[in-house]
């Protein structure tokens, strides 16, 4: 079954140490499975070199740090002193090169194991001096994020999200880069931005046309390498994008088909996936629909956490499906709820209610959400 699958650069630490573990079988025959837990936790502390040129650990997948380009040398795949398909023990602070029984093979280090994270320097590797202050601002940004780096660049500005998802290759190529690199790169796409169209904001508009099928437009490419270039290209009309600056110099960000826009910020309302009204921030919903009445508040059925926003987009949170004027007590009592341990609710005596559903789907937490409301209007909760 492995050698049908295609290997991704995130399995393949894994997949190199489980064609390991799988010859080890081969030749000492029948193995419990307690044997092959305790085979599987010799990985713990190592790393393999991907063909991409990075190092990467074995149990996570993780990206460690970039070598170099990987080349044919001296009979085998090298990227300076490592080489393509072996194992490399990095639980000291140093990269070591172990043998075929997982041992310190001759024990000199190769390499030190360092935070590519350096939030100052890689901040302003991306950005111009002119732009130091936006660019600490970045890095300080992802330093102090949640782990998952792709849930926090979606909170950058728009025009940035919507450049990065608007090139499936290079969100590919960005979500195996090291956290460094991410910054990096955030840092100096949001610096060429600003100081191209002096704004790193984007609004959702629909591209209009004559009677013709297709609308020539000036459209901002981002290729998988990460370079940027402006085209005129002929775009369907009533295709979404996200428009930079405004007047006879705008540039344009196509959205891909069937994305909804979720993850770009802007100001006009469209119809939501479930077929109420939308609006890409409760601000603007708040403008369009008014107060929610005298001794009512305006209330999420599926809450508008930053988690939330990341994962559905701003438009499935922010609509006339989602949102419902409750009454200030019982609203007040559904947000008491969200915040406490209920284990009878989530079976956990140490996880609050909105802990419990920040992993599920936005059907589960919405079946969730008009339970709650139905119950604590009752008294049963």
């Amino acid at each position: 079954m492995l050698l049908v699958k295609d290997v991704t650069l995130g399995q393949f630490p894994a997949r190199v140490a489980v064609g390991f573990m799988l010859r080890e079988v081969l030749a000492t025959g029948e193995t419990s499975r307690a044997e092959l837990a305790r085979r599987a936790a010799r990985f713990k502390h190592v790393a393999v070199l991907r063909p991409d040129g990075y190092l990467a650990w074995v149990p996570s997948g993780r990206t460690q740090q970039r070598v170099a380009p990987v080349e044919w040398r001296d009979g085998a795949f090298r990227a300076h002193g490592f080489e393509l398909g072996r194992f490399y023990d990095g639980r000291t602070g140093v990269f070591r090169l172990l043998d075929a029984e997982l041992r310190e093979s001759n024990g000199f280090p190769i390499a030190d194991v360092h935070d590519d994270a350096d939030v100052i320097s890689r901040g302003l590797d991306g950005a111009e001096e002119a732009f130091v202050g936006l660019a600490l601002a970045v890095g300080k940004f992802f330093s102090t994020s949640p782990a998952e780096n792709l849930e926090a660049f979606r909170q950058m500005p728009a025009a940035v999200v919507a450049l990065i998802e608007s090139s499936p290759e290079y969100l590919e190529r960005f979500k195996y880069m090291t956290r460094g690199e991410q910054i990096q790169a955030t840092s100096k796409m949001v610096t060429n931005l600003i100081a191209t169209w002096g704004t790193a904001s984007a609004v959702t508009r629909t591209l209009h046309g004559t009677s013709l099928a297709t609308a020539e437009a000036s459209v901002l490419v981002l290729s998988g390498r990460g370079v940027l270039s402006m085209e005129s290209v002929a775009v369907p009309v009533g295709r979404a994008a996200a428009v930079l600056s405004g007047g006879p110099g705008a540039a344009i960000i196509l959205q891909r088909a069937g994305g909804g826009g979720g993850g770009v910020s802007g100001a006009t309302s469209t119809s939501g996936p479930t077929g109420g009204k939308s609006y890409s921030s409760f601000k603007s919903f708040k403008r369009a629909m008014g107060r929610a009445g005298p001794g009512k508040e305006w209330h999420h059925i599926v809450e508008q956490t930053d988690g939330n926003v990341g994962r559905f987009g701003p438009k499935s949170l922010h609509n006339t499906e989602n949102i419902v004027a409750l009454d200030k007590d019982l609203h007040s009592k559904i947000s008491a709820l969200y915040s406490s341990i209920q284990y009878r609710v989530t079976g956990s005596r140490t996880m609050t209610v909105r802990d419990w559903l920040r992993g599920q789907s936005f059907e589960a937490q919405r079946d969730f959400g008009l339970r709650a409301l139905d119950n604590v209007r009752k008294g049963a909760w």
